[in-house]
């Protein structure tokens, strides 16, 4: 069996000089989630689109995890998106949780 990691999306925590390649991999999925498509110049694809933003909950979260399915796994190609929940909040704020085992060959 592999092993598995799990990545609460927190927009606070950056870490510019990641020690490991895991915590490469936990600052590069952070960013991804905490990025909008069409905000990065020559990169517009890169990053969630907003499609989902004020959407009721019932309606978020199969846009939202299919979303972060396919963007995580496209710009970390070391990873393998194995769940994904989301936390809701009493405000009605929506956090991901990410679980993921890496692809073979990865090396930490």
């Amino acid at each position: 069996m592999t092993q598995q990691y799990t990545l609460t999306y927190n927009p606070s925590v950056i870490n510019f000089r990641p020690n490991s390649v895991l915590e490469e991999i936990f600052q590069n999925i952070n960013t991804i989630l905490g990025t909008s498509k069409f905000s990065v110049p020559l990169f517009r694809s890169f990053g969630l689109i907003e499609s989902f933003v004020d959407k009721s909950v019932t309606n978020l979260h199969p846009l939202f995890v299919a979303e972060i399915f396919e963007a995580v796994e496209t710009y970390e190609p070391r990873v393998i998106v194995e769940e994904v929940k989301l936390d809701v909040n009493v405000d009605g704020q929506a956090y991901p949780t990410i679980i993921f085992s890496l692809r073979n060959g990865v090396v930490l």
